[in-house]
């Protein structure tokens, strides 16, 4: 058990702690997974979808009715959030503002169906999402259109791109 309640916050170029609560005061419980929205807030993820303004406005994104969110990303422009839902990944456009509409499913992953599901995401500089899940690394185009897995030794839950533009994959 931790003492501390749990919060988002920004580390840099200074560090402020934007939520620990959401508007009704409850707490913020066990975050899952986090993205920047590039505005000072961020979106987040605890069975539900939620985001953070830069001035510590909470708001839900999607809860209930089955969602079972775990891993997010935002596409290279900060124009689509992408959401894992088990074996699905939702899509949302994002507005200027940060506020999302158009939900729908963008994908069902092909090799899901007993497994738990997508887990971490992350997006290329093409636009490509990258999907950890029980079969392996699944990688989709902007379109929606499943390309292939990347076999993995035992299930990979994070994934992310890192080094010179971006190109290599851990």
């Amino acid at each position: 058990a931790c003492p501390e309640a749990t919060r988002i916050a920004q580390l840099a170029p200074e560090r402020k702690v934007l939520a620990s609560a959401f508007a009704d005061g409850k707490g913020l419980g066990r975050l899952n997974d986090l993205a920047a929205d590039g505005q000072g807030g961020a979106f987040f993820t605890q069975t539900g979808l939620y985001h953070v303004t830069a001035d510590g406005t909470v708001s839900v994104v999607a809860e209930g009715g089955g969602l079972f969110t775990n891993g997010l990303a935002l596409s290279p422009d900060g124009r689509t959030l992408y959401v894992t839902n088990r074996a699905t990944v939702i899509a949302f456009d994002v507005g200027a503002d940060g506020a999302t509409s158009n939900r729908r499913d963008f994908v069902t992953l092909s090799s899901e169906g007993n497994g738990f599901g997508g887990d971490g995401l992350a997006v290329d500089s093409e636009g490509r999402l990258y999907v950890t899940g029980d079969a392996g690394v699944y990688v989709i185009d902007k379109s929606g259109k499943e390309l292939g897995i990347i076999p993995v030794p035992r299930r990979a839950i994070t994934i992310a791109f890192a080094g010179p533009d971006k190109r290599t994959l851990y």
